[in-house]
């Protein structure tokens, strides 16, 4: 898994790396960008904390955060002005379950994490007890597309 992880993504293979490149992002940012950024921060930081150090999905489902996406979305903030260019690909990532990001909006995929969030949360809440939900494979769907966000918005 972490493999898939390293050859789609340059240099976001590890918790570290994430944390190093997020540095970078975030430089410059501010406001309601930077609002958003650091909670996508947060929310890969615990996606890691399932892939690295194999801590419960059950726990880190409950602390995934959508606030700061809800309250701009309300708003009506444009999550394109995170980066007016489309999703580009690459050979690690044409041949990947990403695939089909290529060549969208930044607001398309910001909004996928999210709706992905928002029902892994949900289904958590009314059916966290049932034996086939692979619940590491979605909080790893999850930081595949986050981790596509970061690369994105580093191109």
């Amino acid at each position: 898994m972490i493999e898939s992880i390293a050859a789609i993504f340059s240099g976001l293979s590890s918790a570290a790396s994430t944390a190093e490149a997020f540095k970078k992002l975030l430089r410059g940012k501010k406001g309601d960008t930077r609002a958003l950024l650091e909670e996508v921060k947060e929310n890969l930081g615990l996606c890691w904390m399932v892939v690295e150090r194999d801590t419960d999905p059950m726990i880190v489902i409950r602390e995934l955060a959508t606030l700061e996406y809800d309250r701009l979305l309300r708003a009506g903030f444009n999550f394109n002005s995170l980066s007016r260019k489309k999703i580009q690909g690459s050979p690690g990532l044409a041949e990947s379950d990403l695939s089909s990001f290529i060549g969208k909006e930044t607001e398309d995929l910001v909004e996928n994490i999210y709706d992905k969030i928002k029902t892994l949360k949900r289904i958590h809440r009314v059916d966290k007890g049932n034996p086939r939900i692979r619940w590491r494979r979605r909080i790893v769907n999850v930081q595949k597309r986050m981790l596509l966000l970061m690369e994105h918005l580093r191109s």
